[in-house]
């Protein structure tokens, strides 16, 4: 039996459970079923301040291949120094653990703002969202972390040096399609643009509001030509086309097979889309939730968008591109690369938890339920989920998994 059997059964599974315990909570809910029920998730954050061990501290016996997991370890210091060990290049290693303290720490702040979130929008509208953090405990917490993460970074500059510094200028991949030439002039515009809206600024400080509004108004039309008129019309339209947000989710695709050319022509068809299917308006752009007729013209774009995309794509074409697009997916494949798994893996995991987040959500949404048999109706899915999950992940990818991609049974099973 493969995986993906495996996890189809399982769910089945779950849904039989699940209505078996609604069943019963429908017929004699009491608070006293679920007193004796609990579940708790641990989220445990290792942090290390100890100076990096002296090389080499990994003897990797016989030739390459070497397996993965006699490098890995949670502690990015100490991992810095296993890839020092069996000879990575340090330029290589500065940017593999830059990555995976800046995706520790991004998880690790998210859990320690995830109270303030839940009234985020409460507070955007009257711009008090600034006094849920200032002088709490949180915000002491959140520079507490920050300074940690500065230490182990200054670490790893000791460990492995500073990046080399270079004269080159950075390359811009969005002006890629035009001649050095070219790319240079667009560069020295764009420069001598800058200083002209930096001395305007100075310049216009003291003047009244409308005066400055239309002064400021004058130098963007003016400098707006002057780069137009840099390029050809082929070249504009091409400029056009790779900084549209489309072109920008197209590159941000994961686990998407396609040559460059199909990249391309899929964001000029999406472009396109959104030119003749703009999106609609919301009457309270506040609360776009709580208009049924905006929600309801979002969802036939939606639909036309995807009937465009299958007819272009076929039907595992356009399931590749949702999952691509997924960020859940985009963790889930950097997970299963670092546990040394396949993509389709990341698939898998991906369908478990698409399956168990609308279970939930078609419990809390059910009105027909008791708060108890909600209860017991979430319980009931987070206990098989994680079950499941387990055995789909395996004992050595388990912690990986909840540290890197797992929050989400804390938030959506709850």
């Amino acid at each position: 039996m493969n995986l993906r059997s495996f996890i189809l059964g399982t769910v089945a599974a779950n849904l039989a459970l699940v209505g078996l315990l609604l069943w019963q909570a429908a017929r004699s809910p009491s608070p006293a079923v679920l007193a004796g029920l609990s579940v708790t998730t641990n989220v445990i954050a290792e942090v290390v301040n100890e100076t990096p061990a002296p090389l080499p501290v990994v003897k990797v016996a016989g030739s390459p291949p070497f397996q993965w997991h006699q490098l890995e370890t949670t502690n990015h210091l100490r991992f810095a120094t296993n890839l020092l060990a069996i000879g990575c290049p340090k330029e290589t290693v500065r940017d593999m653990v830059e990555a995976r303290i800046a995706d520790d720490f991004r998880a690790r702040r998210r859990e320690l703002l995830r109270p303030l979130n839940a009234r985020f929008w409460d507070t955007m509208a009257d711009d008090t969202v600034n006094k849920l953090f200032d002088g709490t405990p949180t915000e002491k917490a959140v520079n507490e972390l920050k300074a940690e993460g500065d230490r182990m970074l200054a670490q790893l500059e000791a460990l492995v040096g500073k990046e080399a510094p270079t004269d080159k200028p950075g390359r811009n991949e969005t002006l890629g399609h035009l001649p050095a030439v070219k790319q240079a002039a667009v560069a020295t515009l764009e420069a001598r643009q800058v200083k002209e809206r930096g001395g305007l600024e100075s310049e216009v400080k003291k003047l009244p509001s409308a005066e400055r509004t239309a002064k400021q108004k004058e130098l963007n039309e003016r400098l707006q030509a002057e780069r137009r008129a840099l390029y050809t019309d082929a070249e504009w339209s091409e400029l056009q086309l790779r900084y549209h947000s489309r072109s920008v989710n197209v590159r941000e695709l994961r686990g998407f097979d396609a040559t460059p050319e199909e990249l391309r022509s899929l964001a000029k068809v999406l472009q396109d889309f959104d030119t003749t299917h703009p999106l609609p308006t919301p009457r309270d752009r506040k609360r776009p939730n709580d208009d049924p007729d905006y929600q309801a013209k979002v969802s036939e774009r939606d639909a036309q968008q995807k009937t465009l995309l299958t007819e272009r794509l076929g039907e595992a074409g356009y399931a590749a591109f949702e999952r691509g697009s997924d960020p859940r997916f985009h963790t889930l494949l950097k997970l299963s690369r670092r546990l040394e798994l396949t993509p389709a893996v990341a698939v898998q995991w991906l369908d478990l938890q698409t399956a168990a987040q609308n279970q939930a959500q078609q419990a809390r949404q059910n009105p027909d339920l008791t708060d108890d048999a909600r209860a017991v109706a979430l319980l009931a899915i987070r206990v098989e989920t994680e079950r499941t999950l387990k055995a789909a992940v395996g004992q050595r990818g388990w912690g990986a998994y909840r540290r890197y991609a797992g929050d989400w049974l804390e938030s959506s099973l709850r």
